[in-house]
């Protein structure tokens, strides 16, 4: 009977889908090695192991997946550039060998000098007196070793940490100035409200929790050149956890395998990438800017008014006069009466044409 009922069957079908996805997803992370991977870009994009301290032996962990064939080649060389990172900078020949491991085509060894034109090293002397980078916004490690679901998930984008400045108020403004001047007194806290009366202020003790329909605050965050899903998910997580609306907009969304192919364009010829800013401005069709063809020439007007006072009279045509007055009526020319000679002529050709009549008759 259960079998039978459409909301069952549906809520069956979903599972069986859910099912099927986390098996292949499950498949696919462990055909491709991606435990490892993960931990080890956790360990080069944090500086810090799992229990955060300062990672040992990541060089030979590092030849070893770039050895293994269950990882592809986008990963061997996000592996390589993230290690560029972290060691910021490494001799020509210690390159030459982790290109040589990691068996990648000539264009890849072209993408990893690109990070130059970034502002990342990619080379460095032996001895190098420069002091390493230090970090944008630096974190304070938690003393006690995170779970193993998290600990490939350690990694804070940049941009979660700079809401968090922004929320608390310590947001270096050197770094991130105003577009606008800062109006508002430092010295004066930023909850402190002046307030005449008590009276006259809502009463907010019988208020335990806020309400879902009243407006919470606005944060904006615009990335030009194309955000990260990571990133995204840093902004939702600082809008669940501080009750704000935090906004990400961007150009594009990137993917790893897409910001691989724009490091590759890096060192590409302009002309060959087909950039909007260098195609040629879109122009309106030719045919608007067509002149209008001249009007032709008007025939001239039919003599309708001639032909309408016309008069046909025993054949012939009499043609009314205009008249010379217009106080004066049209007259019209009477014909005059036919002589007594052509009325003769005329009786002699009728009795002629009785006689031939009656002759053939």
């Amino acid at each position: 009977m259960l079998a039978g009922l459409s909301d069952f069957q549906q809520g069956k079908n979903a599972y069986t889908l859910h099912l099927n996805m986390a098996q292949e997803t499950m498949q696919l992370f462990q055909e491709r090695n991606l435990a490892d991977i993960a931990a080890v870009e956790q360990c080069l994009a944090t500086g810090v192991d799992e229990d955060f301290k300062k990672p040992k032996n990541i060089a030979e962990q590092l030849v070893r997946l770039l050895d293994d064939e269950a990882v592809g080649p986008s990963e061997r060389l996000r592996l390589i550039l993230l290690y560029l990172c972290y060691r910021g900078g490494l001799l020509a020949g210690d390159i030459k060998k982790l290109l040589a491991h990691s068996q990648l085509p000539p264009q890849d060894g072209e993408a990893i000098y690109n990070l130059e034109l970034l502002g990342a090293r990619v080379e460095k002397p032996l001895k190098d007196p420069k002091p390493p980078h230090q970090p944008l916004f630096p974190q304070k490690l938690p003393q006690q070793p995170q779970e193993e679901d998290v600990s490939i998930s350690r990694f804070e984008t940049n941009v979660k940490l700079m809401l968090q400045e922004q929320i608390k108020g310590t947001l270096d403004n050197t770094i991130f100035p105003y577009t606008r001047p800062y109006l508002e007194d430092e010295s004066t806290p930023h909850d402190q409200v002046a307030q005449s009366s008590l009276r006259s202020a809502k009463p907010t003790w019988a208020r335990t929790r806020p309400v879902a329909g009243d407006p919470r605050q606005r944060i904006i965050v615009f990335i030009a050149g194309g955000a990260t899903y990571s990133e995204a998910r840093g902004c939702y997580e600082i809008s669940q956890q501080t009750n704000k609306d935090v906004f990400l907009a961007s150009s594009h969304m990137l993917t790893p395998g897409l910001y691989l192919r724009q490091i590759r364009d890096l060192s590409v010829d302009r002309r060959r990438l087909d950039l909007p800013s260098d195609r040629p401005k879109p122009q309106a069709p030719a045919h608007l800017f067509e002149r209008d063809p001249s009007p032709k020439p008007k025939p001239p007007a039919p003599p309708i008014t001639g032909m309408a006072s016309m008069n046909l009279n025993n054949g012939s045509e009499a043609i009314k006069r205009k008249p010379t007055n217009e106080t004066s009526s049209a007259t019209t020319s009477e014909t005059p009466p036919p002589s007594s000679g052509k009325l003769a002529k005329k009786e002699k050709e009728k009795s002629k044409e009785k006689k031939k009549r009656g002759f053939f008759k």
